[in-house]
């Protein structure tokens, strides 16, 4: 059985709209050759309505909590920003989310 992510509040998942292409191309442009994420393949999948993050699935599988700064372009400290947490596994991924909800609720 495959599992699946419980999303809460703050957080809700972007099928495909305007909205996720959007963020799609922001991150394009934020994350650059200095980036931990640069050159990995990122998918948005979710959004948090408290503030600008945003939840990508990688390529081999991992997901990353990436806090985009609406710049438009590779940010003056390209390896810090925009800022990211990066989960091994669906479990973390929603350990993080559980406590990120706890704050907003």
């Amino acid at each position: 059985m495959k599992e699946t992510i419980n999303w809460i509040d703050p957080w809700w998942h972007l099928k495909q709209c305007a909205i996720k292409d959007a963020i799609q191309r922001e991150l394009a442009c934020e994350v650059g050759p200095e980036h931990p994420l640069w050159q990995c393949e990122l998918s948005v999948i979710a959004k948090s309505e408290a503030n600008d993050d945003v939840i990508v699935q990688l390529g081999d599988g991992r997901f990353a909590c990436i806090h985009l700064t609406w710049s438009g372009k590779i940010d003056s400290q390209p390896d810090q920003f925009p800022s990211s947490m990066i989960f091994d596994n669906i479990e973390s991924l929603q350990i993080y989310m559980n406590e990120v909800a706890a704050q907003y609720a």
